[in-house]
């Protein structure tokens, strides 16, 4: 598939084959993709551990129970926590990689003259800064976001589906999964081949262009031009809106085919497990 189209297929998947594994070289070509995405100074704060299934124990299995749309936590054969770690942030390491980039040629015009401004400006600024409020900023979290949606339009260009989810269980789930202390999770990925066709009941809809996007100043919309709306029609970014007419149907047959648990909310998704700690979520 073309980028454009891959972007317009994109779809949060509930209900997935969950007899159908995932091959693994479709998860490190995922992996591959968030590893490749900007990041400032190289840090790559971006962190990621995958969870097989089949592999898992009941207990840590149980800890990603959420309370919301629970059909992709029954279904769905790997899950990828996504955490954000501050300490890529740490003074000299910031220093090296930011040095790498002017070596490698991908900052500056002078080789020799930009190293001595990484090492006579910036340097000092690098190693004054805590790496917890640092790597804590807008800007680690945007990048942490590009990289995740790097790996979640890959998934897609390989044919898989995927959800992400939030909350508190992400906590629990990190300490299940012994991430460092420093991490701060992110987002729980649900993977896997979609049971339910890969339109999903349609292109969700989405507030106007105008609404959303400002030009040269707030107030002032983007305005959308109707050939370029074609154009994207052509490239499949734009498709066809949900409810598609078959919707309904499908997810009965589906429901009914795989023994789901319809419900969107679950009480029991926040129940304290055994090995929970005292502290909060």
């Amino acid at each position: 598939m073309e980028l454009k189209e891959v972007i317009g297929r994109r779809r949060s998947i509930r209900i997935f084959a969950s007899w159908r594994p995932v091959e693994r070289e479709k998860i490190q070509k995922m992996l591959e993709a968030a590893r490749r995405a900007s990041c400032a100074g190289n840090v790559m704060n971006i962190r990621a551990v995958v969870i097989w299934r089949d592999q898992a124990t009941k207990e840590l299995i149980d800890s990603i129970k959420l309370p919301i749309s629970y059909q992709q936590m029954q279904t769905a054969p790997v899950f990828i926590l996504w955490y954000n770690e501050p300490m890529a942030y740490e003074g000299e390491r910031w220093v090296k990689t930011v040095s790498e980039l002017v070596e490698t040629r991908r900052m500056g015009v002078d080789i020799e003259q930009t190293i001595t401004e990484v090492k006579q400006k910036l340097a000092p600024g690098f190693l004054m800064n805590d790496p917890k409020v640092t790597g804590n900023s807008p800007g680690a979290i945007m990048d942490c976001g590009q990289a995740i949606a790097q790996a979640t339009l890959v998934a897609y260009d390989e044919g898989l589906g995927s959800c992400l989810m939030g909350g508190p269980v992400l906590g629990r789930v990190g300490r299940r999964l012994k991430v460092p202390e420093t991490a701060v999770p992110l987002a729980l990925q649900a993977v896997g081949y979609p049971a339910e066709s890969w339109e999903a009941g349609g292109q969700t809809a989405k507030p106007p262009l105008e609404e959303l996007f400002s030009e040269m100043e707030y107030g002032k919309p983007f305005t959308s031009d109707p050939a370029v709306v074609a154009e994207l029609e052509r490239d499949k970014l734009i498709q066809t809106p949900a409810p598609l007419p078959w919707r309904d149907a499908e997810l009965r047959a589906l429901a009914k085919a795989t023994d789901l648990d319809t419900r969107l909310w679950r009480d029991d998704a926040f129940e304290v497990l055994p090995d929970d700690p005292k502290s909060s979520w």
